[in-house]
């Protein structure tokens, strides 16, 4: 009798144990890849939408309870109904290019019962601008200026990149002065070619500046950025506007010709995060010497989950305030990587929004991107 009663008493532990465990059991998100690139769209054409198909990889339903996007530029739509273990949602994001010429980088934010917090997605490319949009908004289509000569944009993203390719983008510039403007480029890396359509610009007239970025000339993987200076001389100024275009690609691996079964084997970058709140930033912060200044850190962990090594290529932020350090170019599976992003307050004059750009060989994600955001 003794014996029965203890094993009633096992098993029903036993199921009060199990039944505890599956509560304490929570849903987590995850998508093959947060960044989507649009490439070249017109403004003409209206909408362009993307849709993104989240995971949930824990172990209980998975409530996606809002998304929020960084610009009203962007309208966002998902699976309302619980997602359950092992199964997927949808998050569609339509973009409106209209009075936005030039590149753009935008990111919505994922609200769920995630364990992990919220997911970041972002959407990137670059719209040309309406053929029309010149007679009627000047002003958008030229918002930038060196000197009295205007252009579209004073940055040039080339997205990602595969060894052997060659992609050219152009910037529209108009002369917006009185008197000719003579273009003058300054040097740049071998991988940047610049050619004017014409290095005298009467007034009144319009142009472009042609970029190429060639891959055989960078020599290496990763993230790259430069600079295209301008010198723009003027009849009735003694000195000439100085200036400059900023170029940036990521150039990747070619995943086109992998099998699946080698995309089986392949390393699996995991990010602690994809979003760096530093918050309301001191007005000192904690240098060693007042009058130098200091810096206010955060991290963010590479995990490799694959099979296979992975290779870290570049970890960098183009904005100028914004330090990356820490970190490794190898990761063998299942270890991993700490890296520490530094901002320093006393530079910071206005609120902060940038990404942390990561290149790696991960095939189903080769570039990622973290945003850091701060308040002064």
């Amino acid at each position: 009798m003794l014996n029965r009663i203890t094993i009633i008493v096992f098993f029903t532990t036993l199921l009060l144990f199990c039944g505890q465990a599956f509560a304490q059991g929570s849903a987590d998100i995850d998508t093959d890849s947060p960044t989507h690139d649009f490439g070249t769209i017109a403004e003409e054409d209206g909408l362009a939408s993307h849709t993104f198909t989240v995971k949930n990889t824990g172990y209980a339903p998975l409530v996606i309870t809002r998304v929020t996007a960084s610009c009203g530029c962007m309208q966002p739509t998902w699976t309302k109904e619980p997602i359950e273990p092992g199964k997927t949602g949808e998050i569609t994001i339509e973009y409106n290019p209209r009075g936005r010429p030039g590149p753009f980088l935008k990111s919505a934010s994922v609200y769920s019962n995630a364990s992990g917090g919220r997911m970041s997605l972002y959407l990137q490319g670059t719209v040309t601008p309406h053929p029309k949009r010149n007679a009627i908004h000047p002003a958008i289509v030229y918002p930038y200026n060196i000197g009295d000569l205007y252009l579209q944009t004073k940055t040039v993203l080339f997205s990602s990149i595969r060894p052997g390719e060659t992609l050219k983008d152009k910037v529209a510039i108009k002369n917006e002065g009185e008197s000719p403007l003579t273009i003058h480029f300054g040097k740049t890396p071998a991988y940047i070619i610049a050619e004017a359509g014409t290095t005298v610009l009467k007034p009144g007239e319009t142009s472009e500046i042609t970029l190429a970025f060639k891959t055989d000339e960078a020599k290496r993987m990763g993230h790259l950025s430069a600079a295209l200076p301008l010198s723009i001389e003027s009849e009735n100024k003694k000195k000439a506007d100085e200036g400059k275009i900023d170029i940036a690609a990521n150039i990747i691996d070619n995943f086109s010709s992998l099998s699946a079964a080698e995309k089986a084997k392949a390393p699996i970058a995991e990010f602690s995060s994809t979003m760096l709140d530093f918050g309301k930033l001191p007005e000192k912060s904690g240098g060693i010497l007042p009058f130098i200044g200091g810096k206010e850190s955060e991290g963010f962990t590479i995990t490799n989950t694959g099979k296979s090594t992975l290779l870290i290529y570049s970890a960098t932020c183009d904005n100028e305030f914004i330090d990356v350090s820490g970190g490794k170019k190898e990761l063998k599976p299942g270890a991993s990587a700490s890296y520490k992003v530094s901002v320093r307050p006393k530079e910071i004059k206005a609120k902060l929004e940038a990404f942390v750009n990561v290149v790696c060989n991960d095939p189903n994600g080769p570039v990622r991107l973290i945003k850091v955001t701060a308040e002064k």
